[in-house]
C-alpha cells in the first residue's frame, strides 16, 4: 500500500472540504452582493467544471 499516495488524497479532499466550507462562510457573512465579483466567480467555476 502506497501511503504517499493514500496521505496526498486525504489532503486534497480535505483542502475540498475546507475550501467548501470557508467559500460558505464568506457567502454568509457578506452585508452586501457585489455582482463584479459574482459573475467573476462563477464564470471561473464554469470554466474548472467544463475542464473536468
Amino acid at each position: 500500500m502506497d501511503w504517499g499516495a493514500i496521505g496526498f488524497a486525504f489532503g486534497l479532499t480535505l483542502f475540498a472540504g475546507l475550501s467548501t466550507g470557508i467559500g460558505s462562510a464568506i457567502a454568509f457573512f457578506a452585508k452586501k452582493t457585489n455582482i463584479a465579483f459574482l459573475s467573476v466567480a462563477l464564470g471561473f467555476s464554469a470554466g474548472v467544471m467544463i475542464y473536468v
